[in-house]
């Protein structure tokens, strides 16, 4: 039992390798070609004996010098011809049917001698790519220093941003505010009159001025469905300012309604405008859409046009719009951020100081990163450099990341947490990982096929000098 696993390419590697060896040791062990080699052997030595005898010592030196040079560049007048690898592999799969196993090629002894060989190939690699010299321990340093005083000063600057607030409702409009209708109106007369002159009328103009089905809530309860009253934009995607550009379009498009957990259901508007118990998969509401483009080509522009002016009534109005796709992630959360005034303006608000936050450590991580380039010397590995170059803002930002989540967990506030010096590290796990292992065994594979090229060489030497 092997204590390695193979692939298929390396199983037929092995059975080629053990067909090899064993017909070296045949050579090898052939007796009556040891002999011919002996005798051959003894008689270049007695003739070089005896030419020495004869005081022709200088002449055979040199011809032997000549011999040595013109073999240089001596080209074999017949070449051993080499077979394809398939021809290779086809023939020792004859002489060995069974599986080959290593160690039935390698001794314990050479095994061991490889796994130590390639331990020394990696402490030359950690050895070229370790940051313990002076410069390397100064930019990590002044890196480190950077990306923890920016952690730590991050809560007093986003506190003036208000992060992580939520709005006043008394700075907001009551969802049916007299100025709201008036714009919105206004804005739907204005792509009405854009295009009834050379369209002329149709479906388009419904979608623009009747209420969208994603709008109503008559009907839900007696379905067993709780759309949360005055909050029941949480709970449709046609209100997602994310979601909403595609299933509030379709709902417009299809008078279906889609909730937060991407159930769809038929709205009727007639006697009265209630949602109904009849389902409407995704597929459908698609397939429906997808008609009503085709039937008139304003449709689509004119439900995309009523679901923007949608999202512009309602975003500045005290209930506002929730934070996008939380909903259909975590109801329960979702619903206590809505509730407490927090929605997708805040969040918003939040993500732009998240970003900037993100940008800034990007920003120390690239003048740190071409400054520490300008130090490496003519000759040196550029990769072998990059990676300590890396490792250096890997430390850095990993260091400044531990600073943000103390600080957050001593003070006990999240709104101290750093989450753009997270990201940024959290790519720098991805990225520069990733990097530093590809460059390590491409170092790796390098040192062992030069190693194998200086025995191939010394192989070639030897059989052009016969």
């Amino acid at each position: 039992m092997s204590q390695f696993k193979y692939s298929d390419q390396e199983k037929d590697l092995n059975k080629v390798l053990k067909m090899n060896l064993d017909t070296s040791k045949v050579l090898q062990d052939d007796s009556g070609m040891a002999s011919t080699r002996k005798e051959a052997d003894a008689a270049i030595a007695s003739s070089l004996e005896l030419l020495q005898s004869l005081g022709k010592g200088k002449e055979v030196g040199k011809l032997a010098q000549e011999v040595s040079e013109h073999g240089k560049d001596r080209h074999l007048e017949h070449r051993p011809e080499i077979e394809p690898w398939e021809e290779i592999v086809r023939q020792a799969n004859e002489y060995c049917p069974a599986p080959v196993i290593l160690e039935d090629i390698m001794s314990d002894r050479e095994i061991q001698a490889a796994f130590d060989e390639r331990d020394e190939i990696r402490r030359r690699f950690a050895e070229k790519t370790s940051i313990i010299n002076p410069t390397d321990l100064s930019f990590l340093t002044v890196a480190t220093a950077l990306q923890v005083a920016k952690s730590l000063v991050f809560p007093y600057v986003a506190k003036m941003f208000q992060y992580g607030e939520s709005f006043d409702p008394n700075n907001r409009k009551a969802h049916n505010d007299k100025s709201i209708e008036r714009d919105h109106r206004q804005a739907n007369d204005a792509f009405r009159d854009k295009h009834l002159d050379n369209h002329g009328t149709g479906y388009w103009i419904n979608l623009l001025y009747q209420t969208p089905p994603y709008d109503i809530t008559k009907g839900s309860a007696a379905m067993g469905i709780n759309m949360g009253g005055r909050y029941h934009r949480m709970y449709t995607l046609g209100h997602d300012p994310i979601l909403g550009w595609l299933f509030g379009t379709m709902n417009i498009l299809t008078d279906v309604i889609t909730l937060n957990n991407f159930s769809s259901y038929r709205v009727i508007r007639k006697p009265k405008m209630i949602i109904t118990p009849e389902p409407v998969s995704i597929g459908q509401m698609i397939q429906e859409s997808y008609q009503l483009v085709r039937d008139d080509f304003l449709n689509l522009p004119a439900a995309v046009f009523a679901q923007a002016r949608h999202f512009k009534s309602d975003e500045y109005t005290k209930c506002g719009l929730p934070v996008p796709i939380l909903s259909s992630l975590n109801e329960n959360f979702a619903s206590k951020l809505y509730r407490s005034q927090y929605d997708a303006l805040c969040f918003a608000r939040d993500a732009k100081i998240v970003g900037a936050s993100f940008i800034v450590s990007k920003l120390f991580d690239i003048v740190i990163s071409l400054v520490h380039g300008l130090f490496c010397t003519e000759g040196e590995d550029k990769d072998l450099f990059e990676c300590r170059t890396r490792k250096i803002l890997l430390v850095s930002n990993s260091i400044a990341s531990t600073s943000t989540i103390i600080h957050a967990g001593i003070t006990a506030n999240p709104k101290n947490l750093d989450i753009g010096s997270l990201l940024n590290t959290i790519t720098h796990l991805f990225t520069d990982i990733r990097f530093i292992l590809r460059v390590k065994q491409e170092f790796i594979d390098s040192e062992i096929s030069s190693r194998l090229q200086k025995e191939l060489d010394e192989v070639d030497r030897l059989y052009e000098t016969i």
